[in-house]
C-alpha cells in the first residue's frame, strides 16, 4: 500500500475509534449504531466496514488499545514504585495509581460498559492476568524489601489486595465522583490507608510485638 494510502487509512481508522470511544462513554454500546459512529467520525458506513466488520470489534479494538495504554503507565510509572513495602513507597504508590485512574476515565467506562452490557467478556480475564502480575513482581520486591508481613500473611495477596484498595478508592472518587468519601482529602485518605496495611509490619530480622503482650511489658 502506497505511504499517503496508508496514512489516510490509519487517520481514518483513528477518527473511527475516538468518535466510538465517545459515544460508547456517553450512549452505551446498545445505545450506539454503526451508523452513528460512522457520521460522528466523518466517514461512509463502507469505510467504516473495511477496518471494522461488526461494532462489537470496535468495541474490542478500544479495549486493547487503551488497555495497551494501561500497561505502558503500569511499566512505567507504577512498577518503579513497587520495590518496597516502606510506607513513603506505598504512598508514591496509591498516588501513581490515583493518576493513572484519573487521567484514563473513558478506559475504566468501558470496563462499566463491559459488566453490565456483556457481563464481564472482555475485562474479567485481564484483571485476573493484573492480579498474577503483582504476585509475581511482588515476591521478588518482598524478598528484598527491609519490611515485611506479620507472620502468616500471605505476601503477594496482601501486596495485591493493598494495590487494588488503592484502585477501587481512586475508581470511586473520579469515576463514580464520590469526592471525599472517607471524609479527607487524597493525601490525607491514602495516608490513612497506608498506615492501616503497614501497622502490623516489622523490619527484617524483628518480629513484630503483638500489642497484648507490648501492653503486659508496660
Amino acid at each position: 500500500m502506497p505511504r499517503l494510502l496508508e496514512q489516510n487509512a490509519e487517520k481514518n481508522k483513528l477518527k473511527i475509534s475516538r468518535a466510538a470511544l465517545y459515544l460508547f462513554t456517553h450512549k452505551g454500546f446498545h445505545g450506539t449504531s454503526v451508523r452513528e459512529i460512522a457520521d460522528k467520525a466523518g466517514v461512509s458506513m463502507g469505510n467504516l466496514y473495511t477496518y471494522y466488520r461488526t461494532k462489537e470489534e470496535i468495541f474490542v479494538d478500544l479495549i486493547r488499545q487503551l488497555g495497551d495504554k494501561m500497561e505502558t503507565i503500569r511499566q512505567k510509572d507504577l512498577i518503579p514504585q513497587m520495590q518496597s513495602l516502606d510506607p513513603e513507597s506505598l504512598n508514591k504508590l496509591a498516588l501513581a495509581i490515583g493518576r493513572m485512574v484519573g487521567g484514563n476515565l473513558d478506559y475504566w467506562r468501558l470496563m462499566y460498559i463491559d459488566v453490565v452490557e456483556f457481563r464481564h467478556k472482555y475485562f474479567a480475564h485481564g484483571f485476573q492476568q493484573t492480579a498474577a502480575t503483582l504476585r509475581k513482581h511482588t515476591s521478588q520486591v518482598l524478598r528484598d524489601s527491609p519490611f515485611q508481613f506479620p507472620k502468616g500473611v500471605d505476601p503477594g495477596l496482601a501486596y495485591t489486595s493493598m494495590y487494588l484498595h488503592f484502585f477501587t478508592y481512586f475508581l470511586v472518587e473520579e469515576l463514580f465522583g464520590a469526592k471525599h468519601h472517607l471524609g479527607m482529602d487524597d493525601e490525607q485518605a491514602i495516608e490513612q490507608l497506608v498506615r492501616l496495611y503497614t501497622a502490623g509490619m516489622s523490619r527484617r530480622g524483628r518480629r513484630a510485638t503483638p500489642r497484648r503482650q507490648r501492653k503486659e511489658r508496660t
